[in-house]
């Protein structure tokens, strides 16, 4: 059989609270040494640890992704560039499958890699997911920004072996 996608989704950490903290981080670094800037003096800024680590991690959240991959197979989840973050789960090693609505930081305590009171969550930004109920009882809740499209998969087949 076949190893069809049925639904790809790329997820990037980027969202407007988190650009005006590292903005406002990154002009108080700039503004510190303003004059030494317009003196083309740029020595003060190799010195700065701040400007360094807010230049890393605009870099950071500028290429961090979320993947998420359907196939008739099973689900695969990326966090990208993170290669050992990786993880396929079959069909055959879910109970049920939803979108629901959660609470990324009553629920998770936040995003990302996220282990909280209802089970291990991926997610990268909003508040809708897919939640995986494991055979031995785990629980996964992939985060998504397209939870309709989600759902007009009816993963349900799937779940009963119906393909």
């Amino acid at each position: 059989m076949r190893n069809n996608t049925l639904y790809n989704e790329s997820q990037s950490f980027f969202s407007w609270w988190l650009c005006l903290i590292l903005l406002s981080v990154s002009v108080a670094s700039i503004s510190a040494h303003w004059q030494d800037i317009l003196q083309f003096n740029f020595a003060p800024l190799f010195r700065l640890a701040g400007f360094w680590i807010n230049l890393a991690l605009w870099c950071l959240f500028g290429v961090l992704r979320l993947k998420t991959t359907i196939h008739e197979n099973g689900i695969e989840v990326y966090f990208f560039p993170f290669n050992f973050y990786q993880k396929r789960i079959a069909w055959g090693d879910i109970t049920t499958a939803e979108v629901r609505k959660y609470s990324p930081i009553a629920d998770f305590g936040g995003w990302g890699l996220r282990r909280g009171s209802r089970g291990r969550a991926f997610s990268a930004q909003g508040n809708m997911g897919l939640q995986l109920t494991m055979r031995n009882g785990n629980v996964l809740l992939i985060g998504t920004q397209n939870p309709a499209e989600i759902e007009q998969l009816n993963l349900s087949k799937f779940l009963n072996n119906e393909i």
